[in-house]
């Protein structure tokens, strides 16, 4: 009796080890896409500051355009907070010199 319990002792053990290294093996995979993402991103902040050095551009038409793309049909009526909040710190800032 008590070996039995050892053994299926032993069995959970052996299925929480597999089960933690397939979790392992997700975490990783998902902190790849989101080291992919971070890399566009990057990428195209780049650009973006680039154009911003020769073209001037209106911040309260990037907020309205944030507001309209990011309202979810009209239940979030401000849009995107963070995306506003994001473009309040590249104007603050100066990242972005073409933004006044």
């Amino acid at each position: 009796m008590f070996f039995d319990q050892i053994k299926e002792l032993d069995a959970s053990l052996k299925q929480l080890r597999d089960e933690m290294k397939n979790i392992a093996a997700a975490a990783e995979a998902h902190f790849d896409q989101l080291d992919d993402i971070a890399a566009h991103i990057i990428a195209l902040e780049a650009i973006l500051a680039s154009v911003m050095k020769q073209v001037k551009v209106d911040p309260e038409e990037v907020r309205a355009w944030i507001k309209e793309m990011t309202n979810e049909g009209g239940t979030r009526p401000e849009g995107s907070s963070k995306a506003r909040m994001i473009v309040d710190q590249m104007i603050a800032t100066g990242k972005f010199q073409g933004i006044d």
